[in-house]
């Protein structure tokens, strides 16, 4: 896959290759803090950035549904790092 411009079926083809079922069953590490795991804080800033963007793609009707439950599964473990 591309690095900078990645094609839909690239992505899809990448996607579909993960097992999302197994990561969707780990639970993210709510416990640890952002500063335990000496996360910069340019990371949170940037995830507080695009957080309103993956809501909005999460009810994209045209977005396949593989792809919404990736988001989701990011959103899940990185909500605890960057409340």
């Amino acid at each position: 896959m591309s690095k900078e411009n990645p094609t839909f079926e690239e992505v899809n083809k990448h996607i579909e290759s993960v097992d999302l079922a197994a990561l969707e069953k780990a639970p993210p590490k709510a416990s640890v803090s952002a500063s335990a795991l000496a996360i910069p804080s340019q990371v949170c800033a940037a995830y507080k950035v695009v957080k309103p963007i993956l809501r909005l793609l999460i009810g994209t009707p045209f977005l396949p549904a593989k792809w919404k439950t990736a988001i989701k599964i990011f959103m899940r473990f990185m909500d605890p790092i960057c409340p």
